[in-house]
């Protein structure tokens, strides 16, 4: 079966993964979505209300798998999850409780297979850095971005790849 491991049906299974998963993992609701619109202000801040997940696709990076063609590829997928978190008791319990969040994160994707809705899978995902997020305000300690790879194989249909006859 070939698949173009299309962006879009990445995204939806992250999501969709961190949707099922994540609040009975964390043992509190957790909003999840792609980072959008909404998630900022007027000014252009970052504004999400504790406790959020956002995803946002990073790039993406393709080998091509020895095909002459080239229309195999080993595709690798970065996606960006922000994780954000607050707490009124005080600056040091959300430090900590934002470290919760970021590892129950991690702890759910590591690893994890995603099914896309053309019916195939990822490969594992692979972790690549945790940091915290740094706005014009300066880092601010209840925001993290996970950087994780999602990979998988990349066939595409070459519609275009032989030269169109012409009279």
């Amino acid at each position: 079966m070939s698949s173009t491991f299309r962006i879009d049906y990445v995204e939806a299974a992250l999501l969709a993964l961190l949707n099922t998963n994540l609040a009975a993992a964390y043992g509190a609701n957790v909003s999840v979505d792609s980072l959008g619109d909404k998630d900022f202000d007027d000014d252009g801040r970052l504004v999400l209300q504790p406790a959020s997940v956002r995803v946002r696709f990073a790039g993406a990076d393709y080998k091509n798998l020895r095909d002459n063609q080239r229309l195999t590829y080993q595709a690798g997928l970065p996606f960006e999850i922000l994780c954000f978190e607050s707490c009124l008791r005080s600056r040091a319990d959300e430090r900590k409780q934002i470290l919760v969040l970021v590892g129950t994160v991690q702890d759910q994707l590591a690893g994890a297979r995603l099914a896309l809705a053309d019916s195939t899978q990822t490969m594992p995902i692979s972790m690549q850095s945790v940091k915290l997020v740094a706005t014009d305000e300066g880092p601010v300690d209840q925001l993290f971005s996970i950087v994780i790879v999602v990979e998988g194989i990349a066939q595409f249909s070459g519609a275009n790849a032989q030269p169109s006859g012409g009279s």
